[in-house]
C-alpha cells in the first residue's frame, strides 16, 4: 500500500465532497456521517466530475447524466451509469489528515 495524504477533514465537512489527486488520478472524498469515503472522481458514463455531483444520503449523483452511483461501494445504482466507480482505501491521522491509498480497494 502506498498512501498519500491528500487533505484535512476540515476541508470535507459533514455532507460534502472534494476533488483530489492521488498518483495523477482524480478522486473524489466523501464525508457521509463523519466518514471519509474516496471514489475515482470521473463518471464511468461521461467525463463529470462526482464531486461536483449531488449527495443524498450513501449516494452521488452525476451532475451531467444523473447516473447514481453508491459511495461506499462504487455500485451503479441507476441508469445511465452501468459500470461501477474504482472505490480507494482510506484513513484518517489522528492529526485529522486524510490518506488515499493509490491501489483501488478490492
Amino acid at each position: 500500500m502506498t498512501w498519500h495524504t491528500v487533505a484535512s477533514l476540515k476541508e470535507v465537512p459533514l455532507g460534502e465532497s472534494l476533488r483530489v489527486t492521488v498518483d495523477g488520478e482524480p478522486v473524489a472524498l466523501f464525508n457521509l456521517n463523519g466518514t471519509i469515503h474516496a471514489t475515482h472522481n470521473r463518471c464511468t458514463h461521461g467525463k463529470a466530475s462526482l464531486a461536483d455531483g449531488y449527495v443524498d444520503g450513501d449516494c452521488v449523483e452525476c451532475p451531467l447524466h444523473e447516473g447514481v452511483f453508491h459511495i461506499p461501494t462504487g455500485k451503479a445504482m441507476s441508469g445511465p451509469v452501468s459500470v461501477a466507480l474504482r472505490v480507494y482505501p482510506v484513513k484518517v491521522d489522528d492529526d485529522g489528515y486524510i490518506h488515499v491509498d493509490d491501489a483501488p480497494a478490492d
